[in-house]
């Protein structure tokens, strides 16, 4: 780690597709699909769509809520 990089917050890992399919249990190209539509929180890096888990675990929390399934408090889907 250089200075100039010492006191910048790290990023979290973006991961693919297939592992947001893996985690949210559908089919990556279901995946990528939700993220064209807007549905899924992603970032397209040139032609390849990223995610965070945690912005996806944030999503699942939320349509648990809205849906009238609320999770128990801190529990994940990872």
């Amino acid at each position: 780690m250089t200075s100039e990089t010492a006191g910048l917050p790290k990023c979290e890992p973006l991961v693919d597709a297939n592992r947001a399919a893996e985690l949210l249990k559908l089919h990556p190209k279901t995946v990528k699909r939700m993220a064209q539509q807007g549905i899924l929180p992603a970032l397209k890096i040139g032609r390849v769509w990223r995610f965070r888990e945690s912005a996806l675990d944030a999503w699942m929390v939320s349509q648990l809520e809205y849906s009238g399934h609320p999770s128990p408090k801190g529990e994940t889907f990872q």
